[in-house]
């Protein structure tokens, strides 16, 4: 089950527990529940407070649209499956970077030197930043959460300020303002990205229409402002499209023409999405993951099985030739659309307490992947994958203080980001 729906099942049990749990945080969560694929949540902690658990976060190329939950009554049970990644040991000198945040800004992390160093340009943030993956780098954002409108709970809210970090830079440069929920997408050209704004903060998100503009990196405008349909967020630019999706069934999306306004797919269950590719599955028993090229037309299947979408998780390479997704048996696994073959990774299967994320970095093949303990404290590691290698590359942060000492000084718990 993805994080955010173990909180959202959380919460709801609490509720009807009479524990404490507020109408207007369940809804935060039902809303936030397709931006599972989007972005890892995760928190560092300090050695000081062994309560918080140590993990990663990282985000896809692009949006992602969470299925909605399948029943497992009839899945056999899994066997138990080990508690951290195994692979061979990390090269030294080996550098991976991972960005981290807390309230003072973000930096990024180094598995060589495993020290961070400081990202300017990002204004201070109580809730410290989370990140997207955007074509060449990342979307940063205020994790603060903004209280819901007092007589709407699904209004649009606040925009918020998002900024662009790109691939090893040490400054973040402004965007602009956005919908604080799903305000910046990928597009499919570098440089570019999707900001979507509400004509109000008081705007229902379920009945209004949010606007879209291609702009910059910088927040120069770099197209018209398109209005998109009622009801639905961006999701991803796909080639000259958009693919978009339905707030009120998160499990819908569909394939948008910004210049004539038509709709060109309904997809119930899409996977990922790349520059030209959406990975889809209709969820039937004995389905398999399809990939559909937007710019040719042409829909290929896969060998992923895809009787259970809403237990795929899946990023496409930023050229989209690979696929890499996490199967149901919680393997990852790489699919080429080139030589249509498919490639287990063997020791990524982890127990359901411990997280794992996973995306393509700075362009290339090399596949990273976090692991680290759910809401206990435990060692976070490190890893990568590329094509020809038969197991993981694995580094261990053992002391949280590498991650958590900043080199402006500010320490405290933190939210990553690879």
């Amino acid at each position: 089950m993805a994080d955010i729906e173990q909180q959202l099942r959380s919460a709801m049990h609490a509720a009807v527990d009479g524990e404490e749990a507020a109408a207007g945080e369940l809804i935060r969560l039902v809303r936030r529940r397709h931006r599972r694929h989007t972005a890892w949540a995760g928190s560092v902690a300090v050695l000081a407070i062994l309560a918080v658990a140590i993990s990663a976060a990282i985000a896809l190329h692009g949006r992602v649209f969470t299925s909605a939950p399948v029943s497992r009554a009839h899945h056999p049970p899994q066997q138990q499956l080990p508690a951290e990644l195994r692979g061979l040991p990390m090269p030294a000198g080996t550098d991976v970077q991972v960005l981290i945040s807390d309230s003072s800004g973000a930096a990024w992390y180094s598995t060589a030197t495993r020290r961070t160093e400081h990202i300017g340009g990002l204004p201070p943030s109580q809730g410290g930043y989370q990140f997207v993956r955007l074509y060449g780098g990342w979307s940063a954002e205020s994790a603060t959460i903004s209280p819901p409108c007092p007589t709407n709970p699904w209004c649009a809210g606040q925009p918020n300020q998002f900024y662009f970090i790109a691939d090893g830079s040490l400054t973040a440069t402004r965007i602009g303002a956005g919908y604080a929920q799903d305000g910046v997408a990928a597009s499919s050209r570098p440089g570019a990205v999707w900001l979507a704004t509400y004509p109000h903060a008081t705007t229902s998100v379920l009945t209004g229409s949010a606007t879209a503009q291609l702009v910059s990196t910088t927040g120069q405008p770099l197209g018209p402002r398109y209005r998109l349909p009622a009801d639905y967020l961006l999701g991803s630019g796909v080639g000259s499209y958009l693919l978009l999706v339905s707030e009120a069934q998160q499990n819908l999306s569909i394939l948008w023409d910004p210049r004539t306004g038509r709709v060109l797919r309904h997809f119930d269950n899409a996977i990922a999405a790349g520059p030209e590719q959406i990975a889809w599955s209709s969820g039937c028993r004995s389905c398999q993951v399809q990939i559909l090229n937007v710019s040719t037309g042409q829909n290929a299947a896969t060998p992923i099985p895809g009787g259970d979408p809403a237990s795929l998780n899946g990023t496409f390479s930023d050229d989209g030739r690979l696929l890499a997704v996490q199967l149901p048996s919680r393997e990852l696994a790489v699919f080429d659309t080139g030589t249509r073959t498919l490639t287990p990774i063997p020791g990524t299967a982890l127990s359901s307490g411990e997280s794992l994320h996973f995306n393509w970095r700075d362009g290339g093949y090399r596949l990273i992947v976090t692991a680290g303990p759910n809401n206990q404290p435990g060692p976070l590691q490190l890893a990568y994958w590329q094509p020809g290698d038969a197991r993981l590359k694995v580094a261990t942060v053992r002391d949280p203080r590498e991650i958590t000492e900043l080199k402006t000084g500010a320490a405290g718990p933190l939210s990553g980001r690879l």
